[in-house]
């Protein structure tokens, strides 16, 4: 290793609240060394700002330029090397090594990298580019009973209800008093137990698809980083296109536009328009209790006011 270790600022304060966190910032240097000593790599740059759960950066070796990634480990990043073998390219950055604790990974590199969030393209071109990285990753299907394992989402999702709920008893108050409708919570709850286990089609989905996992490439337009795989319903995926593309709940006329976009989609990934929207509900439900459990009881009913918005797509 041939430059000292940067660690961001919003990385370290993200990982500092907790003792383990501590414990992972204090061990990262020797495990950065250890990565770069096992793969003759050395670091080639700044590492890339923005991830709360991993330390990455540009490195180059003998065989050319890749990406190191170390993540703090927690439960969704665990098979994220085992959904990029499975994927093999097809969408997402490939996997070109990884380490023996599954934390660690050598990726290729994206370049220039750019996320799609942030290049200014007409949401229209968004949604397709999200689409077609979609139907790629998807068209892998699910694995076979000797192959991969994945977390399975109804599982997932019990254990979100199961924090919702608690999370509703305790904020319900709060949040009514911020604008809220306290129906779309239990709608919301209600969904994230119904939705896993009413669809007909299981593939891999890549579980966290915002726009700002989706960069600018030379091997394809774009590709997908950064999965929390789970194996389950693809209508999960587009959510997070629809509504981080920009924040489309901000608009006068937020209901039309965000229905328009989730037609849209569903066209374009033959999916149910209202499973899209029912997973909206879902998520928007679950992450605005989280937030204000948390302690942002605004940003909390920011969300759960757009899940307010979609929510007639499902009548």
């Amino acid at each position: 290793m041939s430059r000292p270790v940067v660690v961001h600022e919003y990385l370290r304060r993200a990982r500092e609240t907790s003792i383990d966190g501590l414990a992972w910032l204090d061990r990262l240097p020797s495990l950065i060394e250890e990565a770069c000593r096992g793969w003759d790599i050395e670091i080639a740059g700044e590492p890339y700002e923005g991830g709360v759960c991993g330390w990455v950066a540009p490195v180059r070796g003998a065989s050319g330029e890749a990406v190191l990634k170390v993540s703090w480990p927690h439960a969704e990043a665990a098979t994220e090397a085992v959904a990029l073998r499975w994927w093999d390219g097809a969408g997402t950055v490939r996997l070109l090594a990884e380490g023996s604790d599954a934390w660690t990974m050598l990726l290729e590199r994206c370049e220039p990298g750019t996320p799609l969030r942030d290049v200014g393209l007409p949401n229209e071109r968004g949604l397709a580019i999200g689409a077609e990285l979609l139907n790629a990753l998807w068209s892998k299907g699910a694995p076979p009973g000797d192959g991969p394992r994945f977390d399975s989402m109804a599982q997932v999702c019990d254990e979100w209800a199961q924090g919702a709920e608690r999370r509703a008893e305790r904020y319900r108050a709060s949040l009514r008093a911020l604008g809220t409708d306290p129906g779309i919570l239990t709608l919301g709850i209600e969904l994230l137990r119904g939705l896993p286990r009413s669809s007909d089609r299981q593939v891999v989905v890549h579980g966290d698809f915002n726009p700002g996992n989706l960069l600018a490439a030379s091997r394809a337009p774009y590709l997908a980083i950064d999965p929390k795989p789970m194996l389950g319903d693809p209508a999960y995926d587009p959510w997070s296109l629809v509504a981080q593309l920009d924040w489309p709940f901000r608009l006068p006329d937020a209901a039309r536009v965000v229905h328009q976009r989730i037609r849209r989609l569903a066209e374009r990934l033959d999916l149910s328009p209202e499973r899209i929207a029912a997973w909206g509900v879902a998520r928007d439900v679950q992450g605005g209790l989280w937030a204000a459990s948390e302690g942002d009881a605004a940003l909390g009913a920011k969300w759960i006011r757009s899940a307010t918005i979609t929510a007639p797509m499902l009548s």
